[in-house]
């Protein structure tokens, strides 16, 4: 816009210029007479006249091309401009996608930790449960009893280990295998609840994992560790999740 500014100034000026010569021209070879001024020097003022205008009219030829120049490099420009904001846009835009897929990352990232810890919280809580009734692996059966360390029958230890752990039993096996979550024996874990019985439920044993359950087995035995399909089992089911 500066240039433009200048260039058009310039052209003013020469303009004006150019006429006040053209005048001068005029009045010298019509106002001074010839006996004043030979007619060399007529040739003279006129010859330097029309050799100023015509170096005029180069000025103005070369004027016009810088004019076309400057023009042609101020659209140069605006489309260097136009195509440096559109790879801004751009990059703006690949950022903010950067920027998003980086913080989705993250979130799933914090998911699979917090799963991860829910599980490991899960799988303690079980475990724990196993732990804490393998203590009594030898005390004594009672029927009818539900005293982990005086004696209990298979439904009553089963509830009274539960119950250290905050979980609220049914007193008989039949009770707690139609209370409980029942899942396949493809899907046991340590943890769960292993029922017995032909027609009904007549039995019910802790599974501990590997294979095998403690349970309340018999007078004769008391509280032990056997192989959990020792006898056909009727279902399985689970109080914790």
């Amino acid at each position: 816009m500066l240039l433009r500014g200048f260039l058009r100034g310039v052209f003013i000026f020469m303009f004006y210029k150019k006429f006040a010569a053209v005048v001068l021209s005029a009045v010298l070879v019509g106002a001074v007479p010839c006996s004043v001024l030979g007619a060399s020097d007529v040739s003279s003022v006129t010859d330097g006249v029309v050799e100023e205008l015509s170096m005029e009219d180069d000025f103005s030829d070369g004027a016009d091309s810088i004019s076309a120049l400057a023009s042609a490099l101020a659209d140069k420009t605006v489309s260097e401009v136009q195509g440096y904001q559109e790879a801004k846009a751009e990059a703006e835009v690949i950022a903010q996608e950067r920027l998003e897929a980086e913080a989705a990352a993250e979130a799933a990232r914090k998911a699979e930790e917090e799963r991860k810890a829910a599980e490991a919280a899960r799988l303690e809580m079980r475990q724990g449960i196993v732990d804490f009734a393998l203590q009594f692996v030898g005390n004594p059966y009672v029927y009818g009893g539900t005293s982990l360390t005086n004696g209990a029958d298979c439904s009553g230890f089963v509830m009274s280990v539960f119950a250290e752990f905050g979980y609220e039993l049914p007193r008989v096996a039949a009770a707690q295998c139609s209370a409980s979550e029942k899942k396949s024996v493809a899907d046991i874990e340590a943890g769960d609840l292993v029922f017995y019985g032909e027609g009904c439920i007549d039995h019910v044993a802790l599974y501990i994992g590997d294979g095998e359950i403690v349970h309340a087995s018999t007078a004769a035995t008391g509280i032990k560790v056997s192989d959990y399909d020792y006898r056909a089992s009727a279902a399985v089911g689970s109080f914790v999740a």
